[in-house]
């Protein structure tokens, strides 16, 4: 099986580059500088997960997250910001974000959340295929 794809998409250069090392071995990591950039590689590649900053140059991480989830539902987005604001993350959870966390994350913990982003969405994916499967089988019955 393909490793999964993870997008990182951070204005500043240190962090994508840190994620991206933190990650390579066990993913094919992208990484862009804006939002814009994101939703351009969204549209050309199959991305199964973004790390994605909240205050980025041009459309802010927010509206990138609202549009993934409006346009890429499976894809999951782990908000990734400077600021330990509760506000903030709380809006990233209403947004439909998987997780939030701040710059001054511990390696494993991205590790981690990585993994279970990443599990969780192979599982959403099962469900809608038994879904339509169980409703193919259940037309071809009836």
């Amino acid at each position: 099986m393909a490793p999964k794809t993870i997008l990182i998409c951070d204005d500043d250069q240190g962090t994508r580059d840190t994620l991206s090392a933190i990650l390579k071995g066990e993913y094919r990591v992208l990484a862009v500088s804006s939002g814009e950039a994101a939703l351009v590689l969204l549209r050309e590649d199959e991305v199964n997960l973004i790390l994605l900053d909240v205050r980025l140059p041009g459309i802010s991480g927010f509206d990138v997250l609202k549009i993934v989830k409006e346009n890429y539902s499976l894809v999951e987005c782990i908000i990734i910001s400077a600021l330990n604001d509760v506000e903030t993350a709380v809006q990233a959870m209403k947004l439909g974000a998987y997780h939030y966390t701040t710059k001054d994350f511990d390696y494993d913990q991205i590790r981690s959340l990585v993994r279970h982003a990443c599990e969780r969405q192979e599982l959403n994916r099962q469900v809608i295929t038994l879904s339509a499967q169980v409703a193919e089988q259940g037309e071809r019955e009836f």
